[in-house]
């Protein structure tokens, strides 16, 4: 899993449109999520920028959803 930030807000909206019907999204505030590594290439081919902040497997983002609930309360 690759936890991105797209800092565009139009391309960020293109980018989610096409990667939830990929596969498996998490979404953050400011435009930054969690998404399977194969997404970074779609990304790619679709021409839109992004900024990689972390990676880790399956439970970097289950920590990453816990974390984000965590702090909102």
């Amino acid at each position: 899993m690759v936890k991105i930030q797209v800092p565009d807000r139009d391309e960020c909206a293109k980018a989610f449109a096409a990667l939830i019907r990929r596969g498996r999204v998490d979404c953050f505030r400011d435009n930054v999520f969690i998404v399977p590594e194969p997404a970074l290439a779609v990304l790619q081919t679709m021409g839109v920028s992004y900024q990689e902040l972390g990676r880790g497997g399956l439970d970097y983002a289950q920590k990453a959803l816990r974390d984000s609930v965590a702090t909102e309360a």
